[in-house]
């Protein structure tokens, strides 16, 4: 991605299309800057969780429509925040650093979200235990990400090269 500056609302396409295939995120690099921040506009927010369930519903192949991860007004929430599914997602393919977590709203201070810089792309392997291990904002996904023949020349595929 050409921009040094994201929203996680804006990465959303390439970011359900990755989770839909498994694959590799590689639409940022190291040096770009991430903003997780609640969701201001109700329609904004609103079809940011509704796509956020509809690719976990997917996933977890829930049928039923009123069973859904996050309610309709969970993208001002706190703690149950599909901005922080994402967020927690992303920290799985980089090593992120907080650049600054003062947010206009006070009642959200002490929480994850933030402005975010990508330190450091992990490697696959790394990838798929960090998602092994970790919750994804108190989701518990069995997920792999997998290799795809495009992704032979990408660093993120060598695990010979890496640093002990």
């Amino acid at each position: 991605m050409k921009k040094m500056y994201n929203s996680v609302v804006e990465l959303l396409p390439e970011l359900t299309s990755c989770f839909n295939d498994h694959s590799m995120f590689d639409c940022l690099e190291e040096g770009d800057v991430i903003t997780f921040e609640p969701i201001a506009d109700p329609a904004v927010g609103k079809e940011f969780t509704d796509a956020t369930n509809k690719v976990l519903n997917d996933f977890f192949e829930v049928e039923e429509e009123d069973e859904v991860c996050y309610e309709a007004g969970a993208y001002a929430d706190k703690v149950d925040n599909p901005v922080l599914f994402w967020k927690d997602y992303l920290g799985c393919f980089f090593n992120l650093e907080i650049v600054d977590d003062t947010l206009d709203a006070s009642e959200y201070v002490g929480t994850s979200f933030g402005m975010y810089r990508i330190m450091k792309i992990s490697f696959i392997d790394e990838v798929n235990k960090r998602l092994k291990q970790r919750r994804l904002n108190g989701v518990r996904l069995e997920y792999k990400v997998k290799a795809t023949p495009m992704d032979s020349n990408k660093h993120w595929n060598r695990t010979y090269d890496k640093e002990c």
